[in-house]
């Protein structure tokens, strides 16, 4: 099993980022995958070596948002990553319309060849199920996240979470 820490919309809050990684290493243990759906960049970058040294193998992914002005001009708007043998679609969601519709997000999604799309923009937590799994942390800037555990065979395990410290 894989066990993915997926954060967006940190908007400064670097802290929140901390105290979330501490939360989900006591409640869920290690993490094999961090990633940043954007509006955040700096802060996902600045913790990156705190969450390095806790989980040495975890792999590190993120993507640029609307509002990553300094810091974050070199990442991609989106991006496809596989992880444990799952493809997943990873962006911001603006430029799919997400406040509007999630058909937009489905279709890019699906035409990259990903199960599950990972998004951000709304601040709002979300899981629908499209052709594609689409899946929103919600904020951490007010202490919402997303825990996803992929199975062995490639099922999804959800946990949508907000801080409890």
């Amino acid at each position: 099993m894989k066990r993915l820490l997926v954060f967006s919309d940190s908007h400064g809050e670097r802290m929140a980022l901390r105290r979330i990684a501490e939360e989900v290493w006591r409640v869920y243990g290690p993490v094999d995958a961090y990633l940043h759906c954007g509006d955040g960049a700096r802060d996902f970058q600045a913790v990156t070596d705190e969450l390095k040294a806790h989980d040495p193998q975890a792999q590190f992914f993120q993507v640029r948002g609307n509002c990553d002005w300094s810091g974050g001009e070199d990442l991609p708007w989106q991006r496809v990553v596989e992880i444990g043998g799952v493809r997943l679609f990873l962006t911001h969601g603006h430029l799919q319309a997400v406040k509007s519709t999630l058909t937009i997000l489905n279709d890019e999604a699906r035409g990259c060849g990903c199960t599950i799309a990972l998004f951000g923009h709304t601040h709002e937590p979300a899981m629908e199920m499209y052709s594609v799994l689409l899946l929103n942390p919600g904020s951490a800037q007010t202490g919402q996240y997303l825990v996803l555990e992929l199975k062995d065979d490639g099922q999804p395990r959800i946990h949508l979470d907000r801080l409890r410290i």
